[in-house]
């Protein structure tokens, strides 16, 4: 007989909570107590949607598109993303080559459902967004992780070569990066690129901060560069950070037709279509062409950035990974490890996560939800006031620590 306080499936054992939500949780206890709490960790913009999205979308209601569209999306929007995708890359894409999904979650968890059978290995670079890893799981796959922490945050070829074995199918490449910031560059990705095609790996190019680059920085695309890679390469991409509408759940895969074909079975007996409205709001903006809030999002980044790495670099014996794109700062803070605040000792990054958010009432996320025991992701995309007063706070905090 089945014992139902343990009737979980098998897989869910390969399911935690992501850390991001974790620590979102527990600094809104917080503030249900009345303790007011800057959120780092979240990865969103406080920005409000943009106005076109948000006209777009209230026109859709107006309109009446309340109803199914088919399951990878609106032909009109398809054709719009394949006629951007081929101006970006300069490489043609066919609307038979675009899926649109539930945000960009979706399009990598359907390519891994799509493209892994059971034991194939993934190259993933960490630290590494924490979703990748799990989707690759769930997939039957098996996440080879490979270390960038002592190579500026950058997979080298050398490395990614030591990895490989006879069951590695696909790398996972993600640029601007989440948690670290950085961004690959040109030479970077046609090494990685060569390193895929010789071979013979898939290659999951996740680029959904690509519109959020720092100045003096340039984000490149792996297919732009190396188009004969186009047939070997998912390109993965959302609306959700360049437009701050990441609840609206809106991203797109591009790729090869079968693949692309294959999603299109899969999304109709999961999800179906991504919300209508969403899909008529991203088609009247990329009809726009208007790129005004996309500029003032990255003149307040620029800004945030230039705050938050001035009182970071007050912090003594710790290292900061380039603030290239997205809008997060990482922390290399080992030397705080086995150190005491206090009295109370703080062991790992997880309990110095903790401590953080106890003391210095800020929310940030631990490394050990990127595959790093030394890091803390921490995000500049806040209100300045607040990261002034959040960011003063972790600088005292973390000072004290001896």
């Amino acid at each position: 007989m089945i014992e139902f306080s343990n009737a979980l499936a098998e897989r869910m054992r390969l399911v935690t909570a992501p850390g991001t939500s974790s620590m979102r949780s527990k600094a809104n206890a917080l503030r249900a107590q009345g303790i007011e709490v800057v959120n780092f960790a979240a990865g969103e913009l406080f920005f409000d949607a943009s106005e076109g999205m948000r006209r777009h979308a209230v026109a859709a209601v107006n309109g009446r598109r309340n109803r199914y569209t088919p399951p990878l999306g609106m032909p009109e929007l398809r054709e719009r993303l394949a006629e951007h995708l081929s101006l970006r890359l300069g490489v043609r894409y066919a609307p038979d080559e675009v899926a649109v999904t539930c945000g960009a979650k979706q399009a990598l968890f359907n390519t891994a459902l799509i493209l892994l059978n059971p034991g194939d290995e993934v190259l993933i670079p960490a630290p590494y967004w924490e979703t990748f890893p799990t989707q690759i799981q769930l997939a039957g796959g098996v996440p080879v992780i490979v270390d960038t922490t002592r190579s500026g945050f950058r997979p080298r070829v050398e490395d990614l070569h030591a990895a490989l074995t006879d069951r590695t199918r696909m790398i996972v490449l993600n640029t601007p990066n989440n948690p670290t910031g950085v961004v690959y560059d040109e030479s970077l990705l046609r090494d990685i690129g060569e390193f895929a095609r010789r071979h013979g790996l898939w290659i999951v190019f996740d680029e959904c901060y690509g519109e959020l680059v720092r100045e003096g920085h340039v984000h490149h695309n792996v297919v732009s560069l190396c188009p004969e890679l186009k047939a070997q390469t998912i390109v993965v991409n959302s609306f959700s950070k360049s437009h701050a509408v990441t609840g609206w759940r809106v991203g797109y895969a591009a790729g090869p037709r079968q693949v692309i074909g294959a999603m299109h079975n899969l999304q109709g007996h999961t999800t179906s279509n991504p919300s209508t409205l969403s899909q008529y709001a991203a088609h009247g903006v990329m009809e726009d062409g208007d790129p005004s809030f996309l500029h003032t999002v990255n003149t307040f980044l620029e800004d945030q950035a230039r705050i938050a790495r001035e009182i970071v670099g007050e912090v003594r014996s710790i290292s900061v990974a380039p603030a290239e794109g997205a809008f997060y700062l990482y922390l290399r803070v080992a030397s705080r490890l086995g150190g005491r605040y206090g009295g109370r000792p703080i062991e790992t990054i997880d309990a110095l996560a903790e401590l953080l958010l106890g003391e210095a009432h800020s929310a940030v996320v631990p490394g050990s939800a990127f595959g790093d025991p030394c890091g803390l992701r921490i995000s500049y995309a806040v209100e300045t006031s607040a990261l002034t007063q959040g960011l003063l706070k972790i600088r005292d905090v973390l000072n004290a620590i001896d």
